[in-house]
């Protein structure tokens, strides 16, 4: 996977090698990995509501192909050209290496795990899409999105959700409920 910038409070821009999502039963969360160029890891723990607004924000940029993804009332030109791009992103999936096993790294980020208490997804203008992700330890990690990306956080979220038996749908209602945040409104933090 090419790298991919992350930045988090008190911590320089570091190039993403690595990222792993996987479902802990004890905890009922998801813990996600993202290991860094600089040796060292980043771990967030996600929440059933805060895997459910990644899906739903992310989705709506990738637009995976889903069981509900094309209704029934849909007009049939609006469903063979969204089929068509599913069919993109179903190729585009299927060149991805989601087979290679995680390499957890020696330094952790933060010593240890960090909980996300919202998910926002920002964009800016003049710069890339960007997942920012506020933690109850008061770092917010900020992930720099490219399409490869975003497919890839989405995929790993169908399948450690299907594993927890979590169920993402509700994606055309997150539109309205989530809106996506401009700079403007944007607290500023520290990189």
């Amino acid at each position: 996977m090419a790298e991919q910038n992350l930045a988090a409070v008190n911590q320089p821009e570091a190039a993403i090698q690595q990222i792993n999502l996987g479902y802990n039963a004890e905890q009922d969360r998801l813990l996600l990995r993202v290991g860094l160029a600089d040796n060292s890891e980043l771990l967030v723990w996600l929440t059933y509501r805060m895997a459910r607004r990644i899906w739903q924000l992310l989705n709506n940029e990738a637009h995976i192909p889903t069981a509900t993804s094309i209704q029934a009332e849909e007009v049939p030109e609006r469903a063979v050209e969204q089929f068509k791009h599913e069919m993109q992103v179903a190729e585009k999936l299927q060149k991805m290496d989601f087979t290679t096993e995680y390499q957890p790294r020696k330094e952790m980020v933060n010593n240890g795990a960090m909980l996300a208490t919202n998910v926002l997804l920002v964009r800016q203008a003049q710069k890339p899409l960007m997942l920012e992700m506020p933690c109850l330890e008061g770092i917010t990690v900020r992930m720099n999105l490219t399409q490869e990306l975003i497919l890839a956080l989405c995929n790993m979220l169908q399948l450690t959700c299907k594993e927890a038996a979590w169920e993402m749908g509700a994606v055309a209602q997150a539109q309205t409920q989530m809106p996506l945040v401009s700079e403007a409104s944007v607290k500023k933090t520290l990189h």
